[in-house]
């Protein structure tokens, strides 16, 4: 396996999701910098190009021949657009699977206007949404729902850009920004809903969380059955029919779940979903990558995560060997993780 931006969260999350599979699986990893801390933690570790340099495909396709890697997964949004634009070549070429949906199908959960027109489409409950250089159309959301409404970046992450329209001021404000989506404000609890999909797009299980955040992350998550959440979720999964993974983030409307996020990858919450026993990202490496048949995951209504921030530790020779030569053979052996300290 091939795991791609181990620098962030989401693929970091998916490396704990592999060490936690019920097989064991050889993992290599890649990032821009070679002080991010997931290359420390696998078998062999590269520097990669960005995703967008002319070299990256190049690159990829020879770290794919060389290390046999029978799948590439990533939880870097513009690594997902780069491998969806060549997943057949990659897989020709490399007989590695990309772990990414069609392009047409990332797209829709790209664009925060478009996954709203997309759920209405769709007969799916979502967010009254209206592009921001639409000044009569947001006036009129003002008008029709009340303040206080949100904006938000179309393409934005991790809560980045988001402004609280509160009043005909705010609103100005907000209309005047470029590539912005005006939505109603949607209260309560924030739930997160992974869903797996297998080849023929039926949905094989789902697991939801009610959760609190911080800058757009999981500060902390409880698991719970959230019937209607869930079957929501499902649903909105049922008609994307993503490949494996997708992730819907509901907030609920006079108590009825409505989609604001559609993540057409796997969702930061991996590590937390596999250590309670589903762990979507073995199941679609199992079924995608080394072609078994797809099982129903199982259904997991009780748990609680509290997130907190850790260290690794790792020799600076290893960090120097791969700054300079681009790659690290068994960086594992040069690193080490405490875990929280406890005194007897």
């Amino acid at each position: 396996m091939l795991v791609l931006g181990v620098g962030g969260n989401v693929s970091q999350g998916i490396l704990k999701a592999l060490a936690l599979a019920s097989r064991e699986l050889r993992v290599v990893a890649a990032c821009v910098s070679h002080l991010s801390t997931g290359l420390y933690t696998v078998e062999r570790a590269f520097l990669s190009p960005f995703a967008e340099d002319p070299d990256f495909l190049d690159w990829l396709l020879a770290v794919c021949e060389e290390e046999g890697v029978v799948a590439v997964l990533s939880g870097v949004e513009p690594v997902l657009y780069a491998l969806a634009a060549n997943a057949d070549l990659i897989r020709a070429r490399t007989g590695a699977v990309p772990v990414v949906s069609e392009p047409a199908t990332l797209a829709t959960g790209a664009d925060k206007l478009a996954t709203a027109s997309w759920l209405e489409a769709n007969g799916l409950s979502a967010p009254r949404s209206v592009a921001s250089g639409d000044r009569e159309a947001a006036l009129r959301l003002a008008s029709e729902v009340g303040f206080p409404l949100v904006a938000k970046p179309r393409r934005g992450k991790r809560a980045r850009g988001v402004l609280d329209v509160d009043d005909e001021s705010d609103l100005a404000y907000a209309v005047s920004r470029r590539q912005y989506v005006v939505q109603e404000r949607l209260p309560g609890p924030e739930f997160t809903v992974a869903c797996f999909s297998d080849r023929a797009g039926a949905v094989r299980g789902s697991f939801a969380m009610r959760r609190e955040l911080s800058e757009g992350t999981t500060l902390s998550a409880e698991v719970g059955d959230f019937p209607a959440v869930r079957e929501y979720a499902e649903r909105v999964a049922d008609r994307l029919r993503p490949l494996g993974p997708s992730n819907v983030q509901i907030r609920l409307r006079d108590g009825e779940p409505v989609c604001h996020e559609i993540n057409v990858r796997f969702s930061g919450t991996a590590p937390i979903r596999a250590h309670l026993g589903f762990n979507d990202v073995e199941a679609t490496v199992l079924h995608y990558a080394l072609g078994e048949d797809a099982r129903d995951l199982p259904s997991i209504t009780e748990g609680m995560a509290l997130r907190y921030w850790n260290e690794i530790y790792v020799e600076p020779a290893a960090v120097k060997r791969l700054e300079h030569d681009r790659r690290l053979d068994e960086p594992r052996r040069h690193s080490f993780v405490e875990s929280f300290p406890v005194r007897s």
